[in-house]
This record gives C-alpha cells, sequence and structure tokens, in this order.
C-alpha cells in the first residue's frame, strides 16, 4: 500500500468520528474533521494535539451543503496536498413511525445521511482518480440491511449509502481506490442516548463501544488484503 498522507472524517466531534480520527492521527496521518458542532470540534482537535500530533485540522461543515463541502476539500488540499482516505460518517436519526414523521424530519435526515456522502465523495473522488488512489469509508448500519420499526427513514437514508457504495465501488474497480461501508449494529454514542434515553440505559451493556467501530474502520483503510473494493463489513452486537 502507498503511504497514506490524510484522511478526512466527517462527524467527528464525537462517537465513531472522534474515535476514528484519534486512531488515524496515531497512524502518523494528518487529519481533517468536521461537524456541524463548533465546540466539539474544537475539544477533538486539542485532544489530538494533546496526543502529540499537530497536524490536525478542524472545521464547522454542514455536509448536506455542497458550498460547504467544497470549500472544506479546497482547504484541505492547499494545506495537505491530497486526500487519502475519506470517512463518511455523519449521521442523524428520529425514532419514529412513518406516518409521524415530517417532510423536513425526511429531507434533514436523507441529506446528512446520504446527500452528505454523495457530495464528499464527488468533491474528493477526482483527486483521487488523477492520483489513482484513494480509500472511501462509508458508515452505514444494520439498518442498512434490514428495515426496523419506527427508524424508516433513518434505514431508507442507510439502505442508500448500501447501493451509492456498490455503484461507486464498480465505477472505480479500473484504478487502485477502494470505496467500502462499514454495518455496525447499535453503538453507544450521543446519538443513541439523545433521541431514546430510557433505551439507551437499558441497552447500553448490550450496545457497540465506538472506539471498537473505529478500529475496525483503520483495520479496513490499512488491509487491503482483506479489505478490498466493494467490500461490505458486518459489526454486529
Amino acid at each position: 500500500m502507498k503511504d497514506l498522507n490524510t484522511a478526512l472524517v466527517t462527524g467527528g466531534g464525537r462517537g465513531i468520528g472522534k474515535e476514528t480520527a484519534i486512531l488515524l492521527s496515531e497512524e502518523g496521518m494528518n487529519i481533517v474533521i468536521c461537524s456541524r458542532t463548533q465546540k466539539e470540534i474544537d475539544s477533538v482537535v486539542k485532544e489530538i494535539k494533546m496526543l502529540g500530533n499537530n497536524h490536525i485540522m478542524g472545521r464547522k461543515c454542514d455536509v448536506s451543503k455542497s458550498d460547504e463541502v467544497n470549500n472544506l476539500v479546497k482547504e484541505t488540499l492547499v494545506k495537505y496536498g491530497r486526500i487519502d482516505v475519506l470517512i463518511n460518517n455523519a449521521g442523524i436519526t428520529y425514532v419514529k413511525k412513518l406516518v409521524d414523521t415530517t417532510e423536513e424530519e425526511w429531507d434533514l435526515t436523507l441529506d446528512i445521511n446520504l446527500k452528505g456522502v454523495f457530495l464528499l465523495s464527488k468533491a474528493i473522488l477526482p483527486q483521487m482518480m488523477k492520483n489513482n488512489f484513494g480509500i472511501i469509508i462509508n458508515v452505514s448500519s444494520g439498518a442498512g440491511k434490514v428495515g426496523f420499526e419506527e427508524i424508516s427513514v433513518y434505514c431508507a437514508s442507510k439502505f442508500g449509502i448500501m447501493g451509492l457504495t456498490e455503484s461507486v465501488a464498480w465505477e472505480v474497480g479500473n484504478s487502485d481506490i477502494r470505496v467500502m461501508t462499514i454495518c455496525p449494529g447499535e453503538v453507544a454514542t450521543k446519538m443513541q442516548k439523545d433521541v431514546d434515553l430510557q433505551y439507551y440505559n437499558l441497552n447500553k451493556h448490550k450496545m457497540l463501544n465506538p472506539k471498537s467501530v473505529a478500529e475496525k474502520i483503520r483495520d479496513m483503510v490499512f488491509d487491503d488484503k482483506k479489505y478490498g473494493n466493494g467490500v461490505s463489513v458486518d459489526l454486529p452486537n
């Protein structure tokens, strides 16, 4: 495998994104993280610097906005020269029956969870193709393969990630670019806690730790023999 220079991690302010950024930083990579919450981003940047890596950039970015995504990618390329790894991790969910879900909630979920993957991949793939090298890992879910009640919109977005990933993997199949998905089960994150505190408290002991998901993502990044282009990795509870 070629030397990995720079990784961009969306949803990097907490949970899986934060832990992934830390692990890739420990591998000596330049790290760029983004989130819609500046306070969280600043905290992660500070933590990674305290761990000894000053090659870290954090920016507030709404991944559903093409202008913000394009500006982030341009700034990253100016600062670090290239982007070798893209981790599309940003996501939200609502726990609601379909008939109780508003159009606004549908739009926001699909915009962040699925459109964000499209926009980041579209912005970064041209330079990966120019370099004939790159790794994209899209964080889907067990709910991207099996539908569950009361999270129908979330499931739709995660199923969409699966299809998008498979299609792009075919499109780059003649290059040294790998496009993959990871499908974790329930993860003990702030998102899980915020959507249903009672359920979280009752079940958090059975949920995956964000760091264990990040460790699998790191394995997928560095083990190109085991994790080839187009693979989908299940990580059940």
